[in-house]
C-alpha cells in the first residue's frame, strides 16, 4: 500500500554525522605556578577519605571521587595515606548546619605533593537532604563526591582556548541565486517547494538577490495519469546561468495515489529538495562562476 511516508522515503537521502569532544586530562598549562599542572598525567592523584565524618561514608566519597576522575581520563585512586601517588587530595569536614530539611556541609580540601607540601586548597560547601545524610543514603554521599570531582576536574584538566578551525568554503559559497517556482504544481506545491529550496540554499551558503543572479533554479512539476487510481509525478529542477542558459537539470520521478498532493505538501517538499540538492550542487560547482 502506498502512503505519504513512502513518497518521502523515495525522495529522501540522509547522512549521519557523529561528533564529540576529546578529553584533555592533566593538560599542561604554560606559565603556571601550580606544580600539579606542570607535571605529566602519569603522576596520578590519590584521594583520601575525608576526615570528620563516618569512616564508611568517607570511604564511599573517596571511591566515587576517584571513579569520577578516571571517567574524565584523569588517573586517580582512593588511597589510605599520602605519598602513594604523585599527588594526594585530603579533606575534612570543617562545619555543618541543619535547618531541619537541608544540611549544609563545609569541607576544607588540600592538594598535597609527594613530600606532603600543600599545593593548593579548595573550600567546598554543599547542601544535602538532612534525612538522607543522617540515614547514610548514598545519594547524599554522591552529591558531595560529584561536587568535589567537578572542582578537581577544573583544576587538573582546565579547559584551554583552541583556535577555531578555518571555515570550510565550497565552490558555490557566496553565489547569488533566485528560485523560479513551479506554476503547474498541484496543491500548495509551488509555495512549499520554493520555501524549502530557499531555506536549503541559505544553509549551503548561496545568497538571494533582487538583481541579476549567478544562478537560477527553475522548478517544473508534471503530473500525468497512470491508471484509474494513480498518477505519475515528475519534478525537474533546471539550473540556469545569469543569461538564462541551461547548465543542467535534476529529475525526480514517482508514482502516487491520485490526489495525494492536492493539499499541503508539508515535509514532502523538504524530501524533494533533499533528493535533488546533491545533483544541483554538483552542476553549480562545475559550471557556475560568481559574477564579481
Amino acid at each position: 500500500m502506498f502512503d505519504r511516508r513512502h513518497l518521502i522515503t523515495l525522495f529522501t537521502s540522509t547522512a549521519l554525522v557523529a561528533c564529540g569532544s576529546v578529553p584533555q586530562p592533566f593538560r599542561r598549562a604554560s606559565n603556571t605556578q601550580n606544580p600539579l599542572l606542570a607535571n605529566p598525567s602519569g603522576a596520578g592523584l590519590g584521594v583520601l577519605p575525608p576526615a570528620g565524618i563516618d569512616r564508611t561514608i568517607a570511604s564511599n566519597i573517596a571511591d566515587r571521587i576517584a571513579d569520577n576522575l578516571r571517567q574524565q581520563e584523569i588517573p586517580a585512586e582512593a588511597v589510605s595515606k599520602t605519598g602513594v601517588l604523585g599527588f594526594t587530595a585530603e579533606g575534612n569536614l570543617g562545619d555543618s548546619s541543619d535547618d531541619g530539611f537541608l544540611t549544609t556541609l563545609s569541607f576544607d580540601w588540600r592538594l598535597l605533593n609527594r613530600l606532603g607540601q600543600i599545593v593548593t586548597r579548595l573550600n567546598q560547601t554543599v547542601q544535602v537532604e538532612s534525612a538522607a545524610w543522617v540515614e547514610a543514603d548514598s545519594t547524599a554521599h554522591n552529591r558531595v563526591a560529584d561536587d568535589m570531582s567537578a572542582r578537581l576536574v577544573l583544576l587538573l584538566a582546565p579547559s584551554i582556548d583552541v583556535e577555531p578551525p578555518p571555515e570550510q568554503t565550497t565552490p558555490w559559497d557566496g553565489l547569488t541565486a533566485t528560485i523560479r517556482r513551479p506554476d503547474t504544481a498541484p496543491g500548495d506545491g509551488a509555495q512549499s517547494l520554493g520555501n524549502a529550496m530557499a531555506n536549503r540554499l541559505a544553509r549551503e551558503g548561496l545568497k538571494p538577490t533582487d538583481g541579476v543572479p549567478d544562478v537560477v533554479l527553475a522548478a517544473t512539476v508534471n503530473v500525468t495519469r497512470y491508471d484509474l487510481t494513480q498518477d505519475d509525478i515528475a519534478i525537474i529542477w533546471q539550473v540556469l546561468d545569469s543569461k538564462e542558459q541551461s547548465l543542467g537539470e535534476v529529475r525526480l520521478d514517482n508514482r502516487i495515489p491520485r490526489g495525494e498532493l492536492d493539499g499541503a505538501w508539508g515535509m514532502i517538499s523538504e524530501a524533494i529538495v533533499d533528493g535533488a540538492m546533491p545533483g544541483l550542487l554538483e552542476i553549480i560547482a562545475e559550471t557556475v562562476q560568481p559574477r564579481r
